[in-house]
């Protein structure tokens, strides 16, 4: 089973990867390691949907991958999301491709530059049909809106937010799900919550209990990954 495994800063896997034997570079932030007697990849995406985007269509022409496992970081916009938790992405949007701000926002699709149901959208939502049964049954499964800016309140997501009442909000979830979706690639999307989106102007950098369970929650899914495929 061919594994592609992203995300866009190497601290949140670096436990992980130093634990890892380099079998190969294959470019920028980019390389093939041994896990245990199987073979990985690992690609360093750098923040952003334009890097990501780039980054991760350089990745699937290189090779054909029978699954992409994206791990990153998103913000709650609902009280029933806890922070500090890992949750499935199943559905996203992008929440600033269109004209306008907060209640005033209109998408692409609102002013017909391009049609809801083109695909790979559904009435302008992207949607992961996937699903491995029993590798991700103890996470949530959420719905995402991912735009370049985190705001600081939901206020500011306003006309977006009406869209489809997200429950997370991330900056490089939708562009994933766009690129495998168009390609034909199966993605799991496993988001850390950081914080309550009314708490983000109050984060720091300090993320090491999150690079911790980012490594051990990796270990754990590989071993079963591998042992069911």
């Amino acid at each position: 089973m061919e594994i592609l495994i992203i995300t866009a800063s190497f601290e949140s896997l670096k436990s992980f990867v130093g634990n890892l034997k380099l079998i190969e570079n294959l470019g920028k932030n980019y390389a093939r390691f041994q896990f245990q007697d199987r073979e990985i990849d690992v690609l360093i995406s750098g923040f952003g949907s334009t890097v990501l985007s780039q980054q991760l269509t350089k990745a699937l022409m290189h090779k054909s991958y029978d699954l992409v496992l994206q791990l990153g970081e998103c913000y709650s916009l609902k009280e029933t999301i806890p922070k500090e938790h890992f949750v499935c992405i199943i559905d996203d949007y992008f929440g600033d491709l269109g004209i306008g701000e907060k209640e005033k926002y209109q998408s692409v699709f609102d002013i017909n530059l391009q049609q809801k149901n083109e695909f790979p959208f559904r009435n302008e939502i992207l949607e992961n049909q996937q699903h491995f049964p029993g590798i991700f049954r103890d996470f949530k499964k959420v719905s995402g809106i991912s735009c370049g800016r985190i705001p600081y309140s939901l206020f500011d997501l306003s006309g977006a937010y009406l869209k489809n009442h997200p429950d997370v909000i991330s900056r490089e979830a939708a562009s994933a799900l766009y690129i495998c979706l168009t390609e034909k690639v199966k993605l799991v999307q496993l988001f850390y919550v950081v914080e309550r989106i009314e708490e983000v102007e109050m984060i720091t950098s300090n993320h090491g209990e999150y690079t911790y369970s980012f490594s051990e929650f990796l270990q754990s899914t590989l071993d079963e990954l591998f042992e069911t495929h």
